[in-house]
């Protein structure tokens, strides 16, 4: 053999032991002494503090498996929580590229315990290094029995779910499945979903597929979508909603929502600089079904909430929260606490107007831009047709301009202001009234083939106090109501002068006839909420009424007197006048005693003294006059035609100038 043969073969035999000496560390050597740099080295990457308290094993092949027991990550020095991650045992696996750039193309974690957090600046715990980013680009996670915990200060949410994955299909991504419960806005919840596997959370900036169901009580919450790890706020999907009251979704929802009976709906919910948006609303609330779009901006520092909503079919009972009612039949048991202990005040009291006071606090920190149409809109026993409304709240001073309706064929615009910056809330009115067909809101009034005639007016009202009822009781203003032309029920105008004779023959002819209507006027004047009546005439074909005496909206009573002059003659006529008494939930419509029961002693002692002069006190000449309707027409106008004062300027007591004017229409009456 040459000299140089000789030599290749010494170097062949050197490199041989060397390899074999390498193998042999290799297989036996002390990977646990590695333990220390190793989490010098990832705590340098992750600027934090990793330590390995298990023991290390590698074994090498294609690909690579690192096995780690008892790994920690330290948290954000400024968490009470330590460590941010902890994991019983971790596998690492690597094909020779990842071997080199130490990132490795799975990762397998038992019972892993991570914590994720933001504090009250802002900051998140998952933000590794100086510049914001560092996250590391491995791949597939599977976890057994993990548990992850969310907190955030801002959001008052703390958040405990038991995480575990499920192995990936062939070409797949995993799954990922949690059920956990905590806090948020301070309330109790639960929450069950599934979404992507975990290795998609590394991209902390990109959306990541997520499905839940969130339940707080009553109150349930699902979602269909994508989430941004970086921003756990930032989702965009289908969203459910389905609760005994909207209000409760306060301040989860940072709107000023009033009490609503339950609701289902759905919509497509998105979140952008600080911008909550649900389009494409679908559902019901209560009786009422709606459609549209909703959205809050929480980027300035009073939260806005705009939204356009319709509805084919809507129960204004279902909005009684906005009054202070608890909505919905008074009979429905799916009432919210706080609902049902309003319910149990009002049963206890002889009260009806509501008096829940506003919540000043809420209507104050909060602006809303609320458009709403109604197409087909129950009103109690009144069809409503056509509901137009926007409602602004800005500043503290909230606006219905227009809230506008069809009633009874015809139309009712208005507009209101209520000034919630002040101590007290101040109210200003206007309200118009146009062409409605008594018929259609009282077919009762109507004869038998006839219209009941259409009447039309305004009303100007000023107000003070914290709640409906505190408003109506202070209400200072003017209000007219006049109706020309038309027909009733010959018998019910009759009976309003108790005319027996003549309902009896109209009863024994079978039937009712219909009387013309001449004209139909009442103006009335409102000090302290006490409405009184400056005229009050119906001027028909076969009587003419007189009204007089207050509505009290303060103490919730009524005081009214209908009196009936016949203009054709009558044998046997009371002639007593209707009395309107009693309260709001109770009135009371009943003769006059007195004056009825005058007659009747008057006809019995005279049937006693001589038995033909018996019905003498009850005979009606029928000689009332016709009303100057135009006269009263003018007198209504001029009643209105001033602006009502504010509250502060008026007076307690009647103005004195309204005495001539009713005094004036009932001398040109007679």
């Amino acid at each position: 053999m040459s000299p140089a043969g000789r030599r290749g073969l010494r170097y062949g035999a050197i490199g041989a032991v060397v390899l074999a000496a390498l193998a042999l560390l290799v297989v036996f050597f002390p990977w646990n002494t590695l333990r220390g740099p190793l989490a010098s080295y990832l705590g340098h990457r992750l600027h934090r503090d990793v330590t390995i308290n298990g023991d290390l094993h590698v074994h090498l092949g294609f690909p690579t498996r690192v096995e780690v027991d008892d790994f920690s990550i330290a948290n954000a020095q400024w968490s009470d929580l330590q460590p941010m991650a902890h994991a019983a045992r971790m596998v690492l696996t690597f094909d020779l590229p990842s071997l080199f750039r130490f990132t490795p193309d799975t990762i397998e974690l038992t019972q892993p315990r991570l914590v994720l957090e933001k504090n009250a600046a802002g900051e998140a715990n998952w933000r590794f290094g100086g510049n914001g980013s560092g996250a590391a680009a491995f791949g597939d996670i599977s976890i057994d029995n993990g548990t992850l915990r969310y907190r955030d200060p801002t959001l008052r949410g703390d958040i405990t779910i038991v995480v575990q994955t499920t192995p990936h299909p062939a070409n797949g991504p995993g799954e990922l499945r949690f059920d956990g419960r905590g806090t948020l806005r301070g309330d109790p919840f639960t929450i069950t979903g599934h979404g992507h596997g975990l290795s998609a959370l590394r991209r902390v900036n990109d959306p990541y597929q997520l499905a839940f169901d969130l339940r707080a009580g009553a109150t349930g919450i699902g979602f269909d979508g994508t989430i941004v790890p970086a921003a756990p706020e930032d989702l965009r999907g289908a969203l459910r909603l389905r609760g005994p009251d909207l209000s409760q979704l306060y301040p989860l929802v940072p709107s000023p929502l009033p009490w609503t009976p339950p609701y289902n709906l759905a919509g497509d919910l998105s979140h952008a600089n600080n911008r909550w948006s649900l389009q494409h609303i679908k559902g019901t609330v209560g009786e009422s079904d709606l459609a549209g779009e909703f959205a809050v901006d929480v980027s300035r520092p009073r939260a806005a909430t705009i939204a356009d909503l319709a509805s084919r079919r809507f129960d204004y009972k279902d909005l009684g929260g906005f009054i202070g009612l608890p909505p919905g039949e008074p009979g429905e048991k799916a009432k919210t606490p706080a609902q049902r202990k309003e319910v149990q005040k009002r049963e206890a009291s002889s009260r009806v107007l509501p008096d829940k006071p506003f919540d000043l606090g809420k209507l104050r920190q909060h602006d809303v831009d609320l458009r709403f149409r109604g197409v087909s809109v129950k009103w109690g026993r009144f069809p409503l047709d056509n509901l137009v409304a926007h409602m602004v709240l800005k500043d503290g001073v909230l606006r219905f301009d227009p809230l506008d309706f069809g009633v009874g064929d015809g139309h009712v615009v208005s507009s209101m202001a209520l000034d919630l910056t002040q101590p007290t809330p101040a109210a200003n009115a206007q309200i118009d009234i146009r062409r409605i067909e008594l018929k259609r809101l009282f077919p009762q009034l109507a004869s038998p083939n006839g219209s009941a005639g259409r009447f039309g007016g305004r009303a100007q009202l000023s107000a003070t106090g914290n709640s409906v009822a505190a408003l109506l009781g202070s209400m200072q203003g003017e209000a007219a109501v006049a109706m020309r032309g038309g027909e009733m029920s010959t018998l019910q105008l009759v009976l309003t002068n108790l005319d027996l004779a003549r309902a009896a023959s109209l009863l024994m002819r079978g039937g009712d006839e219909k009387a013309d209507i001449r004209c139909a006027i009442t103006a009335m004047h409102a000090t302290r909420g006490v409405f009184v009546p400056d005229l009050m005439v119906v001027d028909s074909a076969e009587e003419l009424i007189h009204g007089e005496g207050s509505v009290d909206f303060r103490n919730e009573k009524y005081d009214l007197t209908l009196k009936a002059d016949s203009k054709k003659p009558s044998l046997v006529a009371l002639r007593g006048p209707i009395r309107i008494t009693g309260t709001f939930g109770a009135p009371v419509v009943r003769p006059a005693v007195g004056e009825v029961a005058a007659r009747i002693g008057a006809a019995v002692g005279l049937g006693i003294l001589a038995p033909p002069l018996a019905l003498l006190p009850l005979i009606d000449l029928g000689n009332a006059p016709d009303a100057d309707c135009r006269a009263l027409y003018q007198n209504a106008q001029l009643a209105t035609s001033a602006k009502a004062k504010p509250p502060e300027t008026q007076s307690s007591a009647p103005r004195a100038e309204r005495k001539p004017d009713r005094q004036e229409n009932v001398a040109r009456s007679r």
